[in-house]
């Protein structure tokens, strides 16, 4: 399958708009427990802890569910065999995304950089998923060459923008229909994944074609 083919497909189409959906639809909730939130360290562990927990589960949740077709792959072993293989690989996938989005920030230079959390985390997943996939075929590399890490970095900031843009428009109008606080920050980050998904899927192909 090639990357067009693979952005399109109903499968991963699906995922993104499974992840966007739910983090639309979050946005009055999340409103109402930090609102609730009047201690200052429960606020603090909602928005550090909280929240960046809850965005990893959805990462997780896209790239399960976009599993296999987000490789390009048409045939594979099936998802619970393969996450069953070893009871704690959920929780291995969970416990990176929360530890990307945790620490990503950190990383001088590069954590100034909002636009390429989203796909770090993605990346990150698929690549610990795919060492599973691919563990009975021996030796496979990670880099997808300079190539591609150009065009993933130029979709992830494009995307990233427009994202931001359409949540600024949207989100004022947002806070008024839904009576809550900065509608507009919880919806550029469904907005983000929705758009930049494909940045994922340029390194997901690169790595399935090793099993093609």
């Amino acid at each position: 399958m090639s990357v067009i083919q693979i952005i399109l497909s109903g499968r991963v189409l699906m995922a993104a708009l499974t992840y966007a959906a739910t983090s639309v639809s979050g946005i009055w909730i999340f409103d109402r427990v930090d609102r609730a939130l009047d201690e200052e360290v429960l606020s603090w562990a909602w928005k550090r802890v909280g929240m960046p927990l809850l965005r990893a589960a959805l990462m997780l949740v896209f790239i399960l569910q976009a599993y296999p077709t987000l490789f390009g792959l048409v045939e594979a072993p099936a998802l619970g065999e393969l996450l069953t293989r070893d009871p704690l690989r959920v929780n291995h996938l969970l416990n990176l995304l929360f530890i990307v989005t945790l620490l990503f920030p950190l990383i001088p230079v590069l954590g100034e950089w909002d636009e390429l959390v989203l796909p770090v985390q993605g990346i990150a997943a698929s690549m610990l998923l795919f060492s599973w996939l691919a563990e009975a075929t021996g030796a496979v590399h990670y880099w997808p060459g300079w190539e591609s890490v150009a065009i993933m970095a130029g979709l992830a900031m494009v995307t990233h923008w427009l994202a931001m843009r359409l949540a600024e428009t949207a989100g004022e109008e947002l806070d008024n229909v839904l009576n809550v606080e900065e509608a507009g920050e919880l919806l550029a980050r469904a907005l983000v994944l929705f758009l930049q998904y494909p940045v994922i899927v340029v390194f997901c192909h690169g790595l399935g074609k090793q099993l093609a």
